[in-house]
């Protein structure tokens, strides 16, 4: 299925636009992700939904179709373009040629232009995702990867000499003086036989081919390599969260629903890469079974203040957190009492393995009402005696799981407690406010767009427009029933300018309209 997301100014063409794709969507495959009134509005979602085809007006406020369109190909270029304007002006199709449009249609839409449009689009995404079957004609692109390849293993492994990193980069087509540099590194679940390799390069080169900051390979049955490169750490950062976010929703319908995407540190010497490199392998290596969250950077890591233990129990908590209902609350405590059959000292340094690591996802929260215990826990000697102690011990570990179940943020990621926490205040407080987007959340948290949408979605297991669009209808159906405004008005008040659109996402979310909704529920 592709998601498709719309982009017009004036509510009753992006009406009959939604509706005429509602309706295609039932014999196409293709789901109606969003719109937006302008561009600007428009990119901010579209780094949240990542759509795959954005069907955008030329004229709009703020930021026009042309510009939006550019700034969305360099993010995210995947996505297929389709213009969509009132004016029949060779400048607009010639802009629109250059950013690689692949359809431009004046208004009126007809049904007929609009399905057609959209077949041949969908025609274009299946393609891109066809196996490669004749080897021969990518002999020399085989070549190139062999080079990228052999190119990437030495400079990691450290055994090129600067004046060699300079010329194969400079035969790759591609500058490094002067740049940081930052590795990341996926795993590669395309190393079944050659053919494969074929695919998946080819499929790389279309995502990433282009950008001449990014060197990568995909010739190993470990890792898909990649080495980022950029004067700006800030703009080298963002980058590398967009390349991984990249990677997770391009392989969403692949065989690589556990693949892990790991962003080492940003490094400014040469010499420090291969140390990047062997630190971004051991995050890959070893978080990528002990963590849930698929995208695992440096930056988060020591934001968290230090690289997490090696789990002498092979047991992750925060797994075990995060899949435990409340009501199975007593059966984890039972089972975070020990193993029966080993010895007391075994199963009395496992209760001290446990409290230290609940201690460690705690900690980042530090509520008032859970100082004192903390503090406790901080004490290694008390920790010792409450290990040895099984009612205390108990007593202990019930009060941390509930917090930690309580707070609704996955626990491997409660080092952003505090950044998730003033989010979901400034959402809040301001999510009837029609201009709040991703953008202006991130920034009042001091995040790149990119960098919060990730953190963001792997923390609460949903994405910052469906969390906005439940606040946003939770308080469309107090005002429902408790006042007496017009559909219009409420709609305004909860920052949707478009009433239509408002009902539309309301019977999608609640499986009937604000009116059945407040005639039911005035009956009650």
């Amino acid at each position: 299925m592709y998601k498709v997301f719309i982009v017009e100014d004036e509510h009753l063409i992006r009406d009959s636009l939604r509706n005429q794709l509602l309706s295609l969507a039932e014999t196409h495959p293709l789901i109606f992700s969003g719109e937006a009134s302008d561009g600007e509005m428009a990119l901010a979602s579209i780094m949240d939904v990542k759509p795959d085809i954005l069907l955008t007006d030329i004229r709009m406020p703020f930021m026009d179709g042309l510009s939006l369109a550019k700034e969305v190909r360099k993010i995210f270029p995947w996505i297929r373009i389709i213009f969509i304007s009132g004016f029949d002006d060779f400048e607009y199709a010639r802009t629109a040629i250059q950013v690689q449009a692949d359809a431009y249609l004046l208004k009126p839409i007809k049904d007929t232009e609009l399905i057609q449009t959209l077949e041949n689009v969908i025609a274009v995404l299946d393609k891109q995702k066809e196996p490669v079957t004749e080897r021969d004609t990518h002999a020399d692109n085989f070549v190139f990867e062999l080079k990228k390849n052999h190119f990437l293993n030495g400079i990691f492994r450290g055994d090129l000499s600067v004046p060699e990193v300079l010329q194969e980069s400079a035969a790759l087509k591609r500058s490094i003086v002067g740049k940081k540099t930052c590795v990341v590194l996926a795993t590669n679940h395309y190393d079944k036989n050659f053919d494969d390799y074929f695919r998946f390069s080819n499929y790389l080169h279309f995502l990433f081919g282009e950008d001449d900051s990014i060197i990568f390979s995909s010739i190993s049955s470990r890792f898909i390599k990649f080495l980022l490169m950029d004067s700006d750490s800030d703009r080298l950062l963002e980058k590398s969260y967009q390349l991984a976010q990249t990677l997770v929703h391009e392989l969403k319908d692949e065989e690589a629903d556990d693949l892990i995407v790991s962003i080492g540190p940003i490094v400014e010497r040469l010499s420090e890469i291969p140390q990047a490199y062997r630190y971004t392998q051991n995050m890959l290596q070893t978080y990528g079974v002990l963590r849930t969250e698929r995208i695992i950077s440096y930056e988060d890591d020591i934001k968290d203040g230090e690289v997490s233990p090696t789990n002498p129990f092979k047991l992750d908590l925060a797994q075990k957190i995060a899949q435990t209902e409340a009501d199975e609350l007593e059966e984890l405590v039972l089972e975070l009492q020990g193993t029966p059959g080993d010895t007391e000292e075994r199963n009395r340094l496992f209760r001290f393995f446990v409290l230290t690591e609940l201690g460690h996802l705690v900690q980042k929260k530090k509520p008032g009402s859970e100082q004192p215990l903390l503090e406790k826990m901080n004490d290694l000697d008390q920790l010792a005696s409450v290990a040895a102690d099984a009612a205390e011990y108990t007593q202990i570990i019930e009060k941390l799981l509930a917090f930690l179940m309580a707070a609704h943020i996955h626990p491997s990621m409660v080092k952003y407690q505090s950044v998730i926490q003033k989010a979901l205040g400034f959402i809040k407080e301001n999510f009837t406010d029609p201009d709040i987007s991703l953008n202006v959340v991130a920034d009042a948290v001091n995040l790149s767009p990119s960098h919060f949408s990730t953190i963001f979605s792997q923390s609460l297991g949903q994405t910052f427009i469906d969390f906005l669009t439940e606040c946003r209808l939770q308080h469309a159906k107090e005002l429902l029933v408790g006042t007496d405004d017009k559909l219009s008005t409420i709609a305004m008040d909860i920052g949707y300018n478009d009433p239509n659109y408002f009902s539309y996402l309301f019977k999608k979310r609640e499986g009937q309209t604000p009116k059945e909704f407040r005639r039911t529920h005035a009956r009650a």
